[in-house]
């Protein structure tokens, strides 16, 4: 038994899901599949019960599940532990960012980070919310500042704003003196948005919302190719929604023939959360300074205020 091993199991239990584990893990399901037969094999008791569309763990894999998981923790927390030894070393925290973080947020964390620990130094990784999410769990990642909501049981958070949302449109679309718009005026404009792989649970919501509203047509572009919306958008071909604060999306629309306005009757709101290994803030120094460096930042509206009005 290895190390690798136990990150399979671990991964196949969380997700309860060989097909999302592998995803997880950037394998195919197959190979995953049978070094979980081989960990089996060399226990010699099956850890998972495999029905056809519902894995389930054994009561020997349940009993596994919380001691591997602390292994792995304390194997992760090594070279932490090593790199600490020397007291005068500058320590390197990564910090994954996503691209509708406000600028406030961000510079506000950095701050608070450098007044704490100076000895800390963060390096951003500017990257989508799932991905991100992918390499928080893969431990590629010490802390990640992405949309919300966020989940699973390993996954630790803290809210720190609330966005307002507004509509990105092209200025020939809506009258000019219009100061706000509502989504059911915008039915025959088709919504673009990024791959929806960047962020599922938002853009599921999204998705309903707009169905809600009318609006049926979508493109949906590759990858996160920003600058490509910034061409639809521009050009009148469709609308998207950004954040209404300075993140960066809303500024790649300045100097382009584009409005952003607020939407009528709801109250959307973006969430950014700080997210965390559960595991990795209880047994590794760096993980929990950064925890408490995001612990006391909250600068939007209360939860209370994501609820959508009308």
């Amino acid at each position: 038994m290895d190390l690798l091993h136990l990150r399979y199991f671990v991964a196949v239990a969380e997700e309860r899901s060989f097909t999302r584990a592998a995803v997880r893990l950037h394998m195919a399901a197959s190979p995953l599949s049978q070094r979980v037969k081989e960990l089996e094999r060399e226990f010699g008791v099956a850890l998972f019960v495999r029905a056809h569309h519902r894995i389930d763990l054994t009561e020997a894999g349940a009993a596994l599940l919380p001691r591997a998981i602390d292994v792995l923790a304390r194997a992760d927390a090594l070279p932490a532990l090593v790199r600490e030894v020397r007291a005068d070393t500058v320590r390197t925290a990564v910090v994954g960012i996503a691209p509708e973080v406000s600028a406030q947020v961000r510079d506000t964390f950095l701050a608070e980070l450098a007044h704490r620990h100076p000895d800390i130094a963060p390096r951003l990784v500017p990257a989508s919310t799932e991905p991100l999410l992918r390499d928080l769990r893969a431990g590629k990642v010490d802390l990640a500042l992405v949309h919300g909501p966020v989940g699973g049981t390993d996954i630790g958070t803290s809210l720190i704003e609330r966005q307002p949302v507004g509509v990105a449109v092209g200025v020939g679309a809506v009258a000019a003196d219009r100061t706000s718009v509502r989504l059911a005026e915008l039915t025959g404009i088709a919504f673009a948005s990024i791959n929806h792989s960047a962020a599922p649970e938002i853009y599921r919501d999204l998705d309903r919302l707009l169905d809600r509203h009318g609006i049926r047509e979508r493109v949906t572009l590759g990858g996160d190719n920003f600058a490509g919306l910034v061409h639809l958008v521009a050009t009148g071909q469709a609308f998207t929604l950004v954040g209404l604060g300075n993140g960066m999306v809303n500024r790649l629309f300045h100097g382009e023939p584009v409005r952003i306005l607020p939407i009528e009757g709801m109250r959307a709101r973006i969430s950014t959360v700080a997210a965390w290994r559960e595991n990795r803030a209880r047994t590794e120094r760096l993980v929990t300074e950064l925890v408490a460096a995001v612990a006391d930042l909250r600068l939007g509206p209360s939860p209370t205020a994501d609820r959508e009005a009308g």
